[in-house]
C-alpha cells in the first residue's frame, strides 16, 4: 500500500504530492508520525546517492527547504 493511499484511508494529509521524483539510490529512514493517539511510521529520504530525475531530466534534490519549488536544482 502506498503512503498516498494510507493518508486517504486515515483521512489525513501531511505531505505534498508534487514534485514527484525518481531516484536510483537513496538512504531511507523511518519517521514516526503521531496523530492523536495513533502512531504510524513512514519512510523518508535521509540522503540521495545516485541520479534523480524529474520528467526525464536529471535534477539535484535538496534535502531541506522552506517550499517545494526550491527542493530541486537543475
Amino acid at each position: 500500500m502506498s503512503l498516498k493511499i494510507e493518508q486517504r484511508l486515515g483521512n489525513l494529509k501531511f505531505t505534498e504530492m508534487k514534485p514527484k521524483i525518481y531516484t536510483t539510490g537513496a538512504f531511507l529512514v523511518p519517521m514516526k508520525i503521531k496523530v492523536g493517539d495513533n502512531e504510524r511510521f513512514v519512510w523518508v529520504v535521509e540522503e540521495f546517492r545516485e541520479d534523480t530525475y524529474l520528467d526525464g531530466n536529471l535534477r539535484s534534490p535538496i534535502l531541506y527547504s522552506d517550499n517545494p519549488q526550491t527542493l530541486l536544482q537543475k
